[in-house]
């Protein structure tokens, strides 16, 4: 009876043996899958956040166009404290006689 037990048991652990390797070996490839794929998500995330200073950049320095366009290259102080722009620095002070004239520096 005892060697029939006994018996029995190597025959149950010789049979469950592969079944609780093949466990581990699933949950290693489930790890490195998941490492990988957090690894995608890194260089997802810091391209994007190039990409996003990229077109801050731009922006930026489009705008300043855009400002410079509007306002001109020139500009003068008035009296009053108010700033008037033109194309050119005559023009600029031009703008003032209405504020009291262009302020002296």
């Amino acid at each position: 009876m005892r060697n029939t037990l006994a018996g029995c048991l190597i025959a149950l652990m010789a049979v469950s043996a592969p079944a609780i390797a093949a466990q581990d070996g699933a949950k290693d490839e489930t790890r490195k899958a998941g490492s990988a794929a957090k690894d995608a998500g890194k260089a997802a995330g810091d391209s994007a956040k190039h990409a996003g200073k990229a077109t801050a950049k731009a922006t930026t320095k489009g705008a300043k166009a855009v400002k410079k366009a509007v306002t001109g290259d020139a500009h003068a102080t008035c009296v009053d404290g108010s700033v008037q722009a033109g194309k050119t620095e005559d023009a600029a002070a031009a703008g003032c006689v209405n504020h009291g004239g262009a302020a002296k520096h």
